[in-house]
C-alpha cells in the first residue's frame, strides 16, 4: 500500500512530467533555431514600412492573432503594410494565416524600402501570393495560376488546387542562397533557383521587370500585406540558416 506522503511524491512527479512535457516544444524551437516573430499579445518585432512605428489603426491583435483589419480593398491603402524589424538573407519562414471570400493579402520577403517610397501601391518584393484563388477576379477576370496563393506572385506559379477560404493554412518559405521553396500545408509547391533562366524569365515577363537587381537582391525585411482586405496571421516564426 501507498503511504500519504508517497502518494503525495507521486503527485509531484506526476505534475513536474506534465510541467516538462508542455515545455519542450518551446525549448525544442529554441534549441533548433526558431525564433518567434509574434508573442500573440503584441506587435513587438513589427513597424509600418517607411515608417519608425506600429500603424495606429488597421492592423490589431486579438485572440492571439495578428489581425489586418483593411476595408478599403487597395494595395496599402488603409493602414499600409507592416515589416520585421530585421533584414535577413537565408531563413525558413512559417506561419499560419486565414483570409475570407474575395480576399487578397500577401507576405513578401527580400523587402529593401527603396527610396523613393512608392507614390501607390506596396514596396516590391518577392511576394508569398495570399487569395481566394477560386472566386478573385482581377482585370475581369479568373486569376492566372502565378497569381494564385503560395505564387512568387506574378513571377513563378506554385503548383497546387485552388485554396478554401474562412480557414486556417499553414505556409512555409525556404530560401537558401538562390534556392526558394514555398510550401503549403505541409506540401512544398513551388521550388526554383533565382540562378535560373524560368526565374529570369518570370521576371522579365513580370510587373517588376523594371525593378533594378529584382532578380538578385541579397536580403531584406519580411512584410505583411495591406490589400484592403481582412487578414489573419498566428504562428508566426523564423530560423536563420
Amino acid at each position: 500500500m501507498f503511504t500519504m506522503a508517497s502518494k503525495f511524491l507521486i503527485v509531484i512527479f506526476a505534475i513536474f512530467n506534465i510541467s516538462a512535457l508542455a515545455q519542450k516544444p518551446v525549448k525544442m524551437d529554441k534549441e533548433k533555431g526558431w525564433v518567434s516573430l509574434f508573442d500573440g499579445h503584441t506587435t513587438k518585432g513589427w513597424r509600418g514600412a517607411y515608417n519608425t512605428e506600429f500603424p495606429k489603426h488597421g492592423w490589431v491583435v486579438k485572440d492571439g492573432e495578428l489581425r489586418g483589419e483593411l476595408t478599403e480593398g487597395a494595395e496599402s491603402g488603409d493602414a499600409g503594410d507592416i515589416v520585421t524589424l530585421k533584414k535577413y538573407r537565408n531563413f525558413e519562414f512559417v506561419f499560419e494565416w486565414k483570409i475570407g471570400n474575395g480576399g487578397n493579402s500577401g507576405v513578401k520577403y527580400f523587402i529593401e524600402e527603396r527610396l523613393p517610397k512608392p507614390a501607390k501601391g506596396s514596396q516590391a518584393g518577392y511576394e508569398y501570393q495570399l487569395i481566394d484563388d477560386a472566386d478573385y477576379i482581377y482585370m475581369d477576370k479568373k486569376l492566372p495560376q502565378d497569381l494564385k496563393t503560395a505564387s512568387i506572385y506574378d513571377v513563378i506559379p506554385a503548383d497546387k488546387p485552388d485554396v478554401t477560404m474562412n480557414v486556417w493554412h499553414l505556409s512555409k518559405i525556404v530560401v537558401n542562397n538562390n534556392h526558394i521553396e514555398h510550401w503549403l500545408d505541409g506540401k512544398k509547391v513551388l521550388a526554383v533557383n533565382r540562378g535560373d533562366e524560368t526565374f529570369r524569365n518570370g521576371v522579365a515577363d513580370s510587373k517588376y521587370k523594371d525593378y533594378i537587381g529584382f532578380d538578385r537582391i541579397p536580403d531584406g525585411h519580411i512584410l505583411l500585406q495591406d490589400h484592403g482586405h481582412s487578414v489573419a496571421f498566428k504562428n508566426i516564426k523564423i530560423k536563420e540558416l
